[in-house]
Formats: structure tokens, sequence, C-alpha cells
């Protein structure tokens, strides 16, 4: 069994994950006018249009976007912190990653991205890791040599590990159920609770503790990133104010001789054993509480997606229309922010949480207002106004996600090394369009768990 990890790591934001759950985020000012729409109308662009393959077996996908002033390069590589064999060697290459190729070194790493102008990220899931290098069009040339440097040759030595290994980490948290312990208090500490309660003892942890990270080798980091980053087992975005054939050249001189090797077989990691419902209470400086209220979430099959986001934009999507926002906000005066986000995994299970604040005297109302919605979700019908709403909000976002060349080759990309293919990215307009009341209660039934829910306040 997996102990819990603790980490510095940059999470995704929760509504860009997942490929295939659309990012929904309309004010009040700019939902869809009400008005059932027999019909939606969006094709996704021709993938093979976009798409390059090195000799090598790397799959890219590369667009032209001549207004913009920066090339973006991101490699997503099917792997993260719930595919590791040794605790914390995820993590500590994550770490690792941003410091630079190993034949330059962190400072000077540093001091090119400082001249340049140019930043890089790197963002770790369970199951996916994406780097992104964003660079001035007139440092292209460069920018494609450090990127590639950072991705193949990353500095994984003693030392190195030696450092990672002196980074200051908190005492693992042993409170039982019902007990109170002090914390930070925002709603980032209380979704790392939340997170860290959910998946005590699973692959998916989110804590690595001191005596873990002690017990990791240079041989544990290295063999996790030679396993994994390889040509065949990563998919590039490539874009910017270029020719396409010409910049691919340099992209082919940097990551064309990079070695083929088939990765490990990807693991599915189990569901989590959920308790009945129960609650965790955190003390906390401030006159706010935090409260964020979930279970796992499994599995969502591809022909229920459509249905799921149209469910969780009804329940509690980001927009003031949301059944938990007139519940909670406009008829009870309870809160001003409650949403419900669905933070679903492609190899194992997700979360589903809803997140609020409130003062001291309110929170137990939030949270039987919480609990009430979820069930109502479950049993009633919604209406074809929520429907036609809901299913309008959805489409403009997921056309969004087309709405210029880097955006276009990142969608791609992401969607690939996710998912393999892209049937369901495809497909979705059309599922979107045959969502019916009946299908969004289904999923609502099948996906919701409101007697399974984890709860989680943390504050004074």
């Amino acid at each position: 069994m997996r102990k819990q990890r603790w980490t510095h790591r940059c999470r995704l934001l929760p509504w860009i994950l997942i490929p295939g759950f659309v990012p929904v985020t309309a004010s009040a000012s700019r939902l869809p006018h009400a008005g059932f729409l027999t019909q939606l109308q969006f094709t996704v662009p021709d993938t093979s249009e976009s798409e390059f393959r090195l000799v090598n077996g790397l799959v890219g996908f590369i667009r032209a976007e001549l207004d913009s002033p920066v090339v973006r390069l991101t490699a997503f590589v099917r792997a993260g912190t719930g595919d590791d064999e040794q605790q914390g060697a995820a993590e500590m290459l994550e770490w690792v990653l941003r410091r630079g190729p190993c034949w330059m070194g962190p400072g000077a790493f540093r001091e090119a991205l400082d001249r340049m102008a140019a930043d890089l990220s790197v963002r770790m899931s369970v199951d996916l890791t994406a780097i992104t290098l964003r660079v001035p069009v007139e440092h292209a040339n460069q920018g494609v040599r450090l990127f590639s440097g950072v991705v193949r040759e990353p500095c994984i030595d003693r030392p190195v590990l030696e450092e990672f290994q002196l980074m200051p980490r908190p005492p693992l948290s042993t409170v039982p159920a019902g007990e109170i312990q002090t914390v930070s208090g925002d709603i980032g500490a209380a979704l790392d609770l939340f997170r860290s309660r959910l998946f005590a003892g699973h692959p998916y942890t989110s804590v690595v503790t001191a005596a873990e990270v002690a017990e990791l080798t240079v041989d544990d980091v290295e063999r996790f990133h030679r396993e994994y980053f390889t040509p065949t087992n990563m998919v590039l975005a490539v874009s910017g104010p270029f020719v396409p054939p010409l910049f691919l050249r340099d992209v082919d001189q940097r990551f064309g001789d990079w070695e083929r090797r088939l990765p490990p077989r990807l693991r599915n990691a189990p569901n989590v054993d959920l308790p009945l419902r129960e609650t965790h209470r955190y003390e906390a400086e401030g006159p706010q509480r935090w409260i964020v209220a979930g279970h796992e979430l499994s599995l969502v099959r591809p022909r229920d997606l459509a249905a799921f986001e149209v469910m969780n934009f009804i329940l509690g999507g980001a927009h003031t229309d949301s059944r938990l926002i007139q519940e909670a906000g406009l008829r009870r005066g309870l809160a001003n922010d409650v949403r419900s986000v669905p933070e679903p995994n492609v190899r194992g299970p997700g979360t589903y949480t809803v997140r609020t604040y409130g003062t001291t005297d309110v929170t137990q109302d939030l949270i039987e207002v919480i609990i009430s919605e979820i069930g109502r979700m479950r049993t009633e019908v919604v209406t074809e106004q929520e429907l036609s709403v809901a299913k309008e909000a959805i489409l403009n976002s997921f056309a969004s996600r087309f709405g210029d060349g880097h955006r276009v080759a990142t969608t791609f990309a992401e969607e690939l090394a996710t998912h393999g293919g892209f049937g369901g990215l495809v497909q979705f307009p059309e599922r979107l369009n045959d969502v019916s009341v009946e299908d969004v209660r289904r999923v609502a039934e099948r996906y919701l768990k409101p007697d399974r829910l984890l709860v989680v306040v943390v504050g004074g």
C-alpha cells in the first residue's frame, strides 16, 4: 500500500485538468439566453492539418499564430505522481525539470530565461506531466535547444538529490475524524487536507513524507525519467509566428535523434474505499471558515461525459444561476461563492468537490445546503430551461478551446496524450446536443454520492 505524499508541486487548474471536461466560468451577464435550442453547431478542426511525426515516433501538433509575439512549446508526458515505483521519485523529477538542463546548471538557466524574457512551467498531475516553454520569437532557436535540454537531460545526480532531501516538509496529519488541528487557513489548505484524507494510502495521495524522501536514490529518479520520458510516450504542441515546415527543422534537430523506447504499460489505479459521511475540522486564524465537501469521482464513461458536464453546470458551475448559488447565496444569504468542481483522472479515481466559505455561524447551514442540493440533483428532473442554458454555455466554452493556433495545438496534443485518440473530442458537440433531462438525472445518480461525503472545514 502506498503511503501519503506531500510536495510543493504546481497543480493544474481544476477546470482544465482533463481534456474533454469543458471549462465553464460564465458570469451572469454572459450566460446564454434561455430558450431551448434544438441543434447547436460546432465542428472540431481537422487534426491532420496540424499533426507531424518524427522518425523516432514522436508525434506533435504545430500551428502558426502570426499575431503572437512568442513561441510556445509544450511536451505532454503520459506519466505522473501516481506512476512512480518509489514514493517521491516523480515529485523530485518535477522539481528537477524546473532547474533546466544538466549541462547548463540552475543558475545559468534562470539567467538565460530572464535574458530572453522567457518562462518555463512544469505541471504534474497523477497521470500526466506538462512542460511548457514560452519564449519571444527572436529567441526561438535557443528556446527549442533549452526546451529539449529540459525534457531530455534533466540533472539527476547525488548533490541534487541531497538538496531535494533537505527541503522542509510538514508533518503528516494523523488527527482522527472530528478532532481539531491548527493549520494555515485558506481554500488551498482545505483542498490539500481533503485530498490527503480521501487518498490516504492510495497511489494518488498528495503527501510525501521526509522519511520517504530520505529513502530515494538517484537510480529511482533516473529510472522514472528514463522509462516514461521517451518519444513514444510524449506528444508535443508547438505554436508561434513562424512558417511551420521551417520551424519543424529546429524541432527535428533537437528531438529527432532521441532514442525510441517503449514505455512501461500504464497502470490503472484502484478505487477509493469511501467511508460513510464524516467531517474533519481544522483551526486557523481569521473569521472565515473554508469548506470542501466531496467524494471520489469514479471514471466517467465517454458516453456520459456531455451529460455529466451539463449536470455539473446546473448544480454548481461558476455562474449565478447554479442551484448551489441560488439556494446558499440568493435565497439564504449564507455565502457569495459556492461551486462544484470535477477533477477527473483517466486511469484512476478523481474527485468531485463543492467549495465555499462563510462565517462560523453559517458553517453547518452551508454543509446542509450542499448535501441537500446534491441529493436533489439525483432525485429531481432538471427543467428544459436549465438544460438549454447549460448546453449553450458548455458548447461556447468547448469552442473556445480552438480559438487560436496555440489552443488548437495544445488541445490536440493533450487529447492524444491523455486519451490516445480524438473520438471523444470530435463527438462531444453531437453528444452534447443529444443530452436529455433524463440523461442528467441518470449521471447524477451514477456519479454523485451524498451519503459518502468527506467534509473538511478550515477556520476559526
